[in-house]
C-alpha cells in the first residue's frame, strides 16, 4: 500500500482521512494508532502525533461548523427580512379604505319547467326563476388595518433578535430545601390552590 512517490503532504492527508473516520467511530488513540500501522500508511505512529491529529480535524471540523452555522444564520435572517416585508405591506394594504359591493336578486318561479325531484325522477315543477328585480349595493368601508400583521411583525423581530444573540441570558435557578423529590415539590407549590 505504500507508494514511495508520495510527497509527505500525500502520505499525512491519507492519514488523516483514516484518522477522522476511525475518530468519528469512537475508536481510542491507540485503536487509531493501531489501524494506522495496519493499513501500511506509516511505520511508526507516535500516540502524541495521533492526538496532534486529532486536534488538527476537531479544528478544522469546528471551523467548518462556524462557517456552515454562520451561513444558516444568515440565511434564516434573510427569510424573515423577507417575510417582515410582506407583512409590512400586508399591514399597509389592510389599512386602505375599499368599497364593498352586494347584489340581491328577487324573482318569480317560471311555469312549465322540469326539474329533478328528491328521488332522483323527473318531475314538472317550477324550478326556473324569473329575476323580478335587482338590488346593488355599495358602500364605502374604512378601515384601521388588521392587527394581526404587527402581531406577526413583532414575533418576527423576536426571532430576528434570538438568532442575533440580542437577548441576555435568562439565569433561574431552583433549589430544593431538604430530601423531596421534584414530583412532591411541585404539588406542594403549584399555583393551582
Amino acid at each position: 500500500m505504500f507508494d514511495p512517490h508520495r510527497t509527505a503532504k500525500q502520505i499525512r492527508e491519507a492519514r488523516m482521512v483514516i484518522v477522522g473516520e476511525l475518530y468519528k467511530r469512537g475508536f481510542s488513540f491507540r485503536e487509531i494508532r493501531e489501524e494506522v500501522i495496519k493499513r501500511g500508511d506509516q511505520d511508526t505512529y507516535s500516540l502524541s502525533t495521533v492526538k496532534k491529529d486529532v486536534d488538527i480535524l476537531l479544528k478544522e471540523w469546528r471551523k467548518t461548523r462556524i462557517a456552515d452555522v454562520d451561513q444558516a444564520i444568515q440565511l434564516e435572517l434573510e427569510s424573515i427580512n423577507t417575510q417582515i416585508r410582506e407583512c409590512w405591506y400586508a399591514w399597509d394594504r389592510s389599512k386602505t379604505d375599499h368599497k364593498v359591493k352586494s347584489k340581491k336578486q328577487s324573482g318569480i318561479a317560471a311555469k312549465g319547467s322540469k326539474s329533478v325531484a328528491p328521488d332522483g325522477s323527473i318531475a314538472d315543477g317550477d324550478t326556473k326563476i324569473q329575476t323580478t328585480a335587482i338590488e346593488q349595493t355599495e358602500k364605502d368601508q374604512m378601515v384601521f388595518g388588521d392587527p394581526r400583521y404587527q402581531d406577526l411583525i413583532n414575533k418576527l423581530g423576536m426571532e430576528r433578535r434570538k438568532l442575533l444573540g440580542l437577548y441576555a441570558v435568562d439565569k433561574s435557578e431552583l433549589t430544593l430545601k431538604g430530601s423531596i423529590s421534584p414530583d412532591k415539590w411541585l404539588e406542594e407549590n403549584s399555583e393551582d390552590e
